[in-house]
């Protein structure tokens, strides 16, 4: 009997050893039956390949706070990972280190996604800033080429085309941010030019110079009808000389001015054409410019106006008054380059010096009203500062 008990023990020791073993067996294998214990060398890959990724793109650049949450978020899932690594393999938890590393992942995407689309706005932006600043710098040459600048808007003239060029080299490097800077930074420039010349253009606009210049017109046009005689109105905005007889146009010559023609002539040297009435007062055979008539430049009214300018200091006491108006041969050049004179073709001017005796009316204005090269600069650049373009 007691040996039947002694063996009835033995077994339930054993069973109970039996299942003490199976429950350890149990607690080692499920880790590793779960997955738990094994390492996320996948999602390690590809958290790295989504860092170097955005710094590829450039992310320490275009969005480096996105980019330092990903590093310091790969490096806390990194030290996780070694963590478990030490770790007995039944004690070892890698769920931590995979969610670590899949937030790094979706970080350093979102960085990468962040550095291309905010370079891509840069480049769009910087392309839009030269288009603009290459704009301003053709319209500021437009004034160039139509009127005489002074040294000071030529030189900002020419920094602003080497200022287009440097802005166009840095969009081709990359540079973004510099290529727009620099762009508006020239576009200011050129924009000082063509102001500056829009505003000595913009006499051309004035409503009341405009009809003062269309009622001298027209009392040369009228007189020439009431007499039956030639006369002659220059028109320095269209840059037209136009014949008159008995009231009616009878030809018409472009006509090149002096190269400050877009202001009236106020003392010599100034490079303006004169606006006034006046008379042939000689036909020139033999003349530097092939033929030429002189007029009778500066006339009373000249006079009492220079006087008035001296005195009120608007003009230099040692300025002279200056002389020697004509128009002459040389011309049709297409440009303004007389120093006050008005200048045709050779053949037109032989046509006109054929047609014209001494003592035909002589009037030059600015402008008939109906435009020309002066008002039309004058719109564009209001067209072009318009908010609503």
């Amino acid at each position: 009997m007691a040996r039947k008990s002694l063996r009835l023990r033995n077994r339930w020791f054993w069973l109970v050893i039996g299942l003490l073993v199976l429950c350890a067996a149990a607690g080692v294998s499920y880790p590793v039956a779960s997955g738990r214990t094994t390492p996320p060398r996948l999602m390690m890959g590809s958290a790295e390949h989504a860092v170097a990724d955005a710094r590829e793109a450039d992310a320490a650049h275009w969005a480096p706070q996105s980019l330092q949450d990903a590093e310091n978020q790969l490096r806390s899932a990194l030290a996780e990972h070694r963590r478990q690594e030490v770790r007995l393999l039944p004690l070892r938890d890698y769920r931590a280190a995979t969610r670590a590393l899949q937030l790094a992942q979706d970080i350093a995407q979102r960085a990468r996604d962040e550095a291309v689309g905010r370079r891509e706005v840069a480049r769009q932006d910087a392309e839009d800033a030269i288009a603009a600043a290459s704009g301003e710098v053709r319209r500021s040459q437009t004034f160039a080429n139509a009127m005489h600048l002074g040294a000071t808007d030529h030189a900002l003239l020419q920094k602003s085309k080497i200022g287009l060029q440097e802005s166009s080299i840095l969009l081709e490097g990359g540079d973004y941010l510099d290529a727009s800077e620099r762009a508006k930074t020239t576009a200011d420039l050129a924009r000082k030019v063509s102001g500056r010349a829009a505003e000595a253009a913009s006499r051309y606009v004035d409503r009341r110079l405009v009809a003062g210049w269309r009622r001298m017109a027209a009392e040369t046009i009228t007189w020439s009808k009431s007499t039956g005689a030639k006369a002659i109105v220059v028109y320095k905005d269209d840059h037209r000389l136009t014949l008159y007889d008995d009231g009616g146009p009878v030809r018409s010559y472009p006509a090149d001015l002096g190269y400050r023609a877009v202001n009236d002539k106020l003392r010599s040297g100034d490079a303006a054409t004169p606006e006034g009435k006046y008379r042939v007062t000689s036909r020139k055979i033999h003349s530097l410019y092939h033929l030429a008539l002189l007029l009778d430049y500066p006339n009373a009214e000249d006079r009492a106006r220079f006087d008035q300018l001296k005195r009120e200091g608007a003009i230099p006491r040692s300025a002279g008054i200056g002389g020697l108006i004509e128009i002459h041969g040389e011309g049709g050049r297409g440009k303004d380059w007389t120093r006050g004179c008005v200048a045709l073709s050779n053949p037109d001017m032989e046509d006109l010096f054929s047609r014209v005796a001494v003592g035909t009316p002589v009037t030059i204005v600015g402008s008939d009203g109906r435009g020309g090269v002066f008002t039309d600069l004058v719109h564009k650049h209001e067209a072009a500062m318009s908010p609503n373009r």
